[in-house]
């Protein structure tokens, strides 16, 4: 069991460190800083106009249409950010000494934290096929106390149905918000679809945060196995060199239509494998925020 209060304070100080290398003034309790961490959410296009910033202009639509465009941003100084985090039982796997869940909740933790600091209004929820815990957005410092609690409490159970989940927890918001899933995403793609073109069309942003662990990727195993489905318990003895092709052929295919969802729908999507530092997945995502909105 990760002792989450323990090891955020050794990994806000890198954190902290880090940034402040790069950009002065990170973390230092001003709501805006270089990296935009959740205060600019994009709003729309428009044309190319002298005095226009280059930085602005977007490539692929250019490549697209043959004219440019720049993206325009909304800057809101009181974001109301949600982090959906997935608890169904494949979160609890693993290949190495650390779990997808434990991964996740560190992540989890630490960008809470970092959204605090920005005064932004912070909520938290944990799901399986259905919302197992919600704390509605609050900005207030001792808001990351009771999201803590939550998070050091939580338990793997039950199968996904983000979808569902997506559906259910739109209908309690009531205003415009920033919604941040975390989760491996072991559901299915058309109904994950019509879940982000329903926050879309009620306007709100979405960040997605891909865990996955590495065996989940490469399918590395060797010999005969025994897989187990964490969800619904199902079993099967497999020669995983006889299936490694078909199986790897449609992980690829669905990373590339959930990328291809996130970018129509100018979402924002993350991978993040296991084995990655927590550190470093936070800096790869602060980085290409501020690459992003630049």
């Amino acid at each position: 069991m990760i002792d989450l209060k323990e090891q955020l304070v050794n990994l806000q100080g890198n954190l902290k460190f880090t940034a402040n290398a790069i950009v002065e003034g990170f973390i230092s309790g001003q709501h805006k800083s270089p990296y935009h961490g959740f205060s600019v959410e994009f709003s729309d296009y428009k044309p190319y106009s002298n005095g226009d910033s280059i930085n602005l202009l977007d490539w692929k639509v250019y490549s697209k249409t043959d004219r440019y465009y720049i993206k325009r941003y909304e800057d809101e100084t009181n974001v109301r950010a949600y982090f959906l985090l997935d608890i169904s039982n494949s979160m609890s796997f693993t290949s190495h000494n650390l779990k997808k869940i434990d991964y996740a909740k560190l992540l989890v933790a630490s960008l809470v934290n970092l959204s605090l600091k920005q005064r932004d209004a912070t909520g938290l929820v944990t799901f399986n096929h259905s919302i197992v815990d919600y704390l509605p957005a609050k900005s207030s410092s001792i808001w990351f106390n009771r999201i803590l609690q939550i998070l050091e409490k939580v338990k793997c159970s039950d199968s996904t149905n983000l979808s569902e989940v997506i559906f259910s927890f739109s209908s309690m918001l009531k205003k415009r918000s920033l919604v941040i899933i975390i989760t491996d995403f072991f559901d299915d793609i058309e109904a994950i679809n019509k879940a982000l073109n329903f926050l879309k069309f009620n306007n709100h942003h979405c960040i997605l945060f891909h865990i996955f662990d590495e065996k989940e990727i490469d399918f590395s195993y060797n010999g005969e196995y025994k897989l187990i489905d964490l969800e619904n318990s199902e079993s099967m003895l497999v020669s995983p060199h006889t299936i490694r092709k078909d199986y790897l052929d449609k992980v690829n295919m669905f990373h590339v239509k959930l990328k291809e969802i996130v970018e129509n729908l100018h979402f924002e999507y993350f991978q993040i494998n296991t084995l990655t530092s927590v550190e470093m997945s936070l800096k790869d995502f602060l980085f290409a925020r501020y690459k992003r909105y630049h």
